[in-house]
C-alpha cells in the first residue's frame, strides 16, 4: 500500500466580525499558509479531513458568513504563480506523521 497524497485547497472567506475572522484564520493556519488576509493555501489528507474542517468551521460562523474551498491539483499548482513569479501552494507530496 502506497503513501496517500495530500490534497491542497485554497480556502477563502468573507466574515464581517473581527474576532470570528481571527478565529477562522487561526484554524486555517493550522492546515497551511495565509497567502492574503482572508485567503489560505491548506493541505488535508483526504476529503474526510476536509469535511471535518468544514464541520468545525460551521460551528463558528453565522448565516451571513461565507467560507469557500477550491481544490487545486498538482498540475494546476505547477502552472500557477503569484505576481512575483513564486509558486503557489508549494506543499510536499506527502507528509510523514
Amino acid at each position: 500500500m502506497g503513501v496517500p497524497l495530500m490534497e491542497v485547497y485554497v480556502a477563502c472567506f468573507d466574515i464581517t466580525d473581527d474576532g470570528l475572522r481571527r478565529r477562522v484564520g487561526d484554524r486555517l493556519l493550522s492546515y497551511g499558509n495565509r497567502v492574503q488576509r482572508s485567503v489560505f493555501e491548506i493541505v488535508v489528507r483526504d476529503r474526510h479531513d476536509l469535511e471535518a474542517l468544514r464541520a468545525d468551521l460551521r460551528t463558528l460562523v453565522g448565516d451571513d458568513d461565507d467560507i469557500r474551498f477550491y481544490r487545486i491539483c498538482a498540475s494546476c499548482r505547477q502552472s500557477s504563480s503569484a505576481l512575483d513569479g513564486n509558486a503557489i501552494a508549494d506543499f510536499p507530496a506527502v507528509v510523514i506523521l
